[in-house]
């Protein structure tokens, strides 16, 4: 579980802007009793570049951030519904996959979608297990030399 606590880390320092089709989507969890939302504004997140990241520089992206959202459910129908919806951003060609990791029976997938150029402006991390899904957007803009930053802990 260690490796999903650093990646979910690893992805509040990363951000992404508002995409129509996803904001259904994540509408669609916020009505959903069984899911559990979590919603972090600019505000919060400006504040996270004055607190230590286990050591990752994410000053330099805390004003880059626009909002980040968490939807989790251990119900086995929300699951069904979270990680069909995860399905629709994988069949979505403008996403790309930046990677998956596979630890014992967690299965967690990266998704982004770029703006024009080399910056990205939605990231999407998907996260199932057996029993439970979770799904993390982040909202804002951001390069990769941003996230080679926040990696890499260079200023």
């Amino acid at each position: 579980m260690k490796i999903k606590a650093l990646l979910i880390a690893m992805a509040i320092m990363i951000g992404a802007i508002t995409v129509q089709a996803q904001d259904q989507m994540f509408d669609k969890f916020s009505k959903n009793n069984d899911i559990s939302t979590v919603f972090i504004s600019k505000a919060l997140l400006s504040m996270a570049g004055n607190m230590n990241m286990g050591g990752a520089n994410i000053k330099s992206l805390s004003n880059k951030l626009e909002r980040m959202e968490i939807y989790s459910s251990e119900n086995k129908n929300a699951t069904a519904l979270m990680k069909a919806e995860a399905g629709k951003i994988s069949a979505d060609k403008s996403f790309e996959e930046l990677m998956t990791v596979k630890d014992k029976d967690d299965h967690i997938t990266f998704y982004a979608k770029r703006n024009k150029g080399d910056s990205f402006k939605d990231l999407i991390m998907v996260i199932n297990d057996p029993n439970e899904c979770t799904i993390i957007r982040i909202v804002g803009t951001f390069t990769m030399e941003d996230i080679q930053g926040v990696m890499g802990g260079k200023k």
